[in-house]
């Protein structure tokens, strides 16, 4: 491979990995777009059993729940994945 090629390469690899840590960090807001209503107005978030993790390494119950938190933080909170962390 010619070191142009590589170089390319070796951009595109690093650009993935941060627009995949942005979408990660950020995609919160439009996932918790849902949620604002229920958080806002304190009531409690359906009892769903559907876990998921934020960024700062805390399963929370359910998505809600996680809003919620994230809410709290001003949207400092970030969704790392579905499922337990």
């Amino acid at each position: 491979m010619k070191p142009s090629g590589s170089l390319l390469l070796l951009v595109s690899v690093a650009y993935l990995f941060l627009f995949a840590d942005a979408v990660s960090h950020g995609g919160s807001q439009a996932f918790c777009s849902n949620y604002e209503k229920i958080a806002t107005d304190g009531k409690p978030c359906p009892k769903m059993g559907k876990p998921v993790c934020g960024t700062d390494g805390k399963t929370y119950h359910n998505p809600c729940e996680f809003c919620k938190a994230a809410m709290e933080k001003s949207r400092k909170l970030g969704f790392k994945h579905d499922g337990k962390c």
